[in-house]
């Protein structure tokens, strides 16, 4: 085989694999929700903006367990893509969740954490509302937060409108998830001038999560039946169900100051 051929080949592998964890049937916020949790109780609004239904949050029963749900939600069809913006929240969604982080906190409440988004809002509205000041008041709230956080990503964890929401204690992940720096598209806009370039730059990203699973960022990966997420979403619901109580369990025993430390050190050592 040739080079080019090899090249090409592993091109089409990588943007085989943002497809696949693209797939419209994968398990959403909203389903997960219904379906891994009881008593959900929807909270709205920032109380400085509106509501971003590119985030949908409140508190919830994990088994006897009451924990704070944040998630980021795409939508299931044209009418719900549309009123939850695919899933590219705006400062507002990010100031909803810092919002909902601290009331967990006031209430000793663990903090559960649903990761679906290509990258945060990039229009002109978003900028001006304060989109980057926003994403990284969440990443310091989500540091600083003394209660336990379990965050999973369910197919696509783009830019920093996902790591807003995967600051925790641990990292979950769908195995046939992605999870990257920037979508391949604006990868490929950026670095080639050129977003239908999109495959060569999924081939340096390295998207699938068993990338970031290899260097610490992800802790575990949770199976998919075969041949995916999208064919049977309620079986991986309960196995993602599962693992999420498993985790809460391990880290509801440990000190609140332990847990905060141990997160902050998890994260400057990232990478490393």
């Amino acid at each position: 085989m040739s080079v080019s051929t090899e090249t090409a080949e592993r091109e089409r592998t990588a943007f085989a694999a943002v497809e696949l964890a693209r797939n419209p049937g994968r398990p959403r916020a909203l389903q997960v929700i219904s379906e891994a949790f009881t008593e959900w109780t929807e909270m709205r609004g920032d109380r400085l903006f509106g509501d971003d239904r590119a985030v949908v949050g409140g508190p919830a029963l994990l088994g006897n367990r009451w924990v704070m749900v944040i998630g980021q939600e795409k939508g299931t069809d044209a009418i719900s893509r549309a009123v939850h913006n695919f899933g590219m929240p705006h400062p507002e969604g990010y100031r909803k969740a810092q919002r909902l982080m601290r009331t967990a906190e006031k209430f000793a409440m663990p903090v559960v954490c649903l990761v679906d988004t290509p990258a945060a809002h990039a229009g002109v509205a978003a900028e001006e509302r304060g989109q980057a000041w926003a994403i990284a008041e969440t990443l310091m709230t989500m540091l600083q937060l003394r209660v336990p956080v379990v965050s999973t990503v369910l197919s696509e964890g783009g830019s920093g409108g996902a790591l807003a929401l995967a600051v925790a204690d641990r990292v979950l992940a769908l195995e046939n998830a992605v999870y990257t720096v920037a979508p391949p598209e604006t990868c490929a806009a950026i670095l080639y001038r050129d977003a239908g370039q999109r495959a060569r730059a999924a081939a340096a990203l390295r998207p699938g999560v068993d990338t970031a699973y290899e260097i610490g960022l992800v802790d575990e990966l949770i199976p998919e039946p075969t041949p995916g997420a999208h064919a049977h979403p309620t079986v991986t619901v309960a196995a993602l169900r599962g693992a999420i109580v498993r985790h809460l369990d391990e880290l509801c025993t440990v000190d609140v100051d332990t847990l905060v430390q141990r997160r902050a050190a998890r994260y400057r050592a990232a990478g490393g």
